[in-house]
């Protein structure tokens, strides 16, 4: 009778090995996914900071004045690379590159320009460990029209 209790009592080192390797397997599984998530969250928070950003520079463009006599020279044609550098409400730290294009469809000088495109583009300054985030740039296009 006693034999037969010391039989079924317990798992046998198999079984236990069996267990832990599927354990591990799981659980690697598990972290995999939730770095990767991580990842893309880290992402899009890093765009939505950009948009923010942006939207920061496309109000600064947007107040300028584009008139025929005394229109800003921040409003002339030309690409203005890191032209300055805006700070999400985070503290994460944007370099700003600007286009700005004269749109002259009769292909006149510069003081009978009547539309302006400005291309605007945030990114991020980041460490050289996040490679990956250096390239993730977001982008804003608009126009301005000469006013009366």
């Amino acid at each position: 009778m006693t034999d037969e209790i010391h039989k079924i009592k317990g798992f046998t080192i198999p079984e236990v090995i069996v267990a832990g390797v599927i354990m591990i397997i799981i659980c690697v599984g598990t972290l995999t996914v939730f770095t990767t998530a991580v990842r893309y969250n880290r992402g899009n928070n890093l765009r939505m900071q950009a948009l923010s950003v942006l939207q920061l520079e496309a109000e600064y463009y947007r107040q300028l004045k584009f008139v025929p006599v005394g229109t800003p020279t921040n409003l002339n044609a030309a690409t203005y690379t890191n032209v300055r550098q805006r700070t999400a409400a985070d503290g994460r730290v944007f370099n700003i590159t600007v286009v700005i294009t004269n749109v002259d469809p009769a292909g006149s000088n510069e003081s009978s320009v009547q539309l302006k495109q400005i291309a605007i583009s945030a990114r991020p300054v980041v460490a050289e460990n996040e490679g990956w985030l250096q390239n993730l740039g977001t982008n804003l296009t608009i126009q301005r029209t000469r006013s009366n």
